[in-house]
């Protein structure tokens, strides 16, 4: 069982900040997460069935997260992708499908990352920033165009693990987001995954007591240079570079 479950709950109830918007619109050149310990909870996949659920559960703690989503999923579900716009959480570009990019031509992960983020702008009236590859593969092909379309990559620092089956259990996932939250950090999880949805009230509430800010993963990258195309953030060798 992880430590961090061990906190009473009377303390666990505070709420924590208010979600962080960028810092254009508050008025101030400082990066929110100068002076917020800032966490991204990220979610691919969707928009999917348990999303209205995920959506319910995080604005309860004033929570903003960033939703990679599926230009297929989008297509069929318009409405649920421009509820996660209006609900004030940032939507990235997670290509057409689960096609792992690598394994395609220039111009069929052209067509796939292309045909995605003008559907996206099309769905919610504004374009994606950041993209993450289907698997977490990337190539130069997928600088390129990501490069082109001026999407910054985010294949995330760290992850739950929740795309394999056997960890499909809400106490494996609670205690799993926990032991690898950290400031700073960008957590990959899948909001088709219902046992992760059904784990995000005790994590936010658990992770909450500890003073985090739950941001957008553009919030989280307020202050640094971003180049299109490139990898943000940083981190060399994170696990979720692997397929899943």
């Amino acid at each position: 069982m992880a430590v961090r479950r061990l906190i009473p709950l009377a303390v666990a109830c505070v709420l924590a900040a208010a979600a962080a918007t960028p810092a254009q619109a508050r008025g101030t050149d400082e990066p929110y997460c100068a002076t917020h310990k800032c966490i991204a909870l990220t979610f691919d996949d969707g928009p999917g069935p348990y999303v209205q659920t995920l959506l319910k559960t995080l604005s309860e703690y004033k929570a903003k997260a960033t939703f990679f989503v599926i230009g297929s999923e989008v297509k069929k579900h318009p409405k649920l992708t421009q509820l996660i716009a209006k609900s004030g959480h940032e939507i990235g570009n997670h290509s057409w499908d689960g096609t792992y990019l690598t394994s395609l031509k220039y111009a069929d992960i052209n067509k796939k990352i292309g045909d995605t983020q003008r559907l996206i702008q099309k769905t919610t009236g504004k374009a994606p920033k950041l993209f993450r590859a289907p698997g977490g593969l990337r190539n130069g092909g997928v600088e390129e165009i990501t490069a082109k379309l001026g999407l910054i990559q985010v294949p995330g620092t760290t992850a739950t693990k929740d795309y394999i089956k056997d960890y499909r259990h809400v106490d494996f996932l609670t205690n799993r987001a926990l032991d690898v939250a950290g400031e700073g950090e960008v957590v990959l999880m899948h909001e088709t995954v219902k046992e992760t949805v059904e784990s995000m009230p005790e994590v936010l509430q658990m992770l909450t007591a500890e003073g985090y800010s739950f941001v957008t993963v553009s919030t989280l990258l307020e202050g640094q240079e971003l180049t299109p195309g490139q990898v943000y953030p940083d981190q060399p060798g994170v696990e979720t570079t692997a397929v899943h």
